[in-house]
């Protein structure tokens, strides 16, 4: 597997700082530049901020980040204890609707979907187990 990085933090939204500054020294080490660090660092930060609001529903709970590289492509896997959610189930966005017709919500969801190459979850013993895959530049 090579390098691998990883980060443990709570989910607080105090934290996403943190994060991203993780994301960024971890992707440019394993190769990532430009536009690609950044999609990645703003996609993980859209999940985990579902995580803190969504997933541990007002309480708090750990969040678990490794990323390492695997040939040519940067995986990131996103692990929670929160509540069951498989963000691939969810609606795509009518993006062509006027906005006062669209549903809240969503469009992170399709962010991370646009800017990876491909998502992956799985939910075991009792994790949000969340992997994103994105090509070197």
């Amino acid at each position: 597997m090579g390098n691998e990085f990883k980060l443990n933090v709570n989910s607080d939204l105090e934290n996403l700082s943190s994060i991203a500054d993780f994301i960024t020294s971890s992707t440019r080490e394993l190769g990532l530049s430009g536009v690609g660090v950044f999609q990645l660092q703003l996609a993980v930060d859209e999940v985990a901020s579902n995580i803190i609001l969504h997933g541990y529903t007002h309480q708090t709970g750990p969040i678990h980040l490794t990323i390492w590289k695997e040939n040519d492509k940067i995986m990131i896997q996103i692990q929670d204890r929160g509540d069951p959610f498989n963000p691939l189930e969810t609606d795509k966005p009518d993006l062509q609707a006027p906005l006062d017709e669209r549903s809240p919500g969503g469009l992170g969801i399709h962010f991370l979907k646009t800017v990876t190459d491909s998502v992956h979850y799985q939910f075991k013993d009792g994790k949000n187990i969340l992997t994103l895959i994105k090509t070197l530049d």
